[in-house]
């Protein structure tokens, strides 16, 4: 159970973080950079939480195989 919901959390943040981007730029083309700031941080930060939570489940499952 443990390790599905890791999983379902990096995906949640890969979505949280594509998205964003995605309507970021897509705003961006309509209006002006300096608006959308917040899309672009929002995109950052989720981009960081799927690299953690990402390095997090492969450190698990390597000290699993070990044990």
């Amino acid at each position: 159970m443990k390790h599905k919901l890791t999983f379902i959390l990096e995906i949640v943040w890969m979505i949280i973080m594509i998205s964003s981007l995605v309507v970021a730029i897509y705003k961006t083309i309509q209006t002006n950079f300096t608006d959308n700031l917040i899309l672009y941080f929002i995109a950052l930060i989720a981009s960081f939480m799927f690299s953690y939570r990402r390095y997090l489940r492969k450190t698990e499952e390597k000290n699993q195989s070990k044990n």
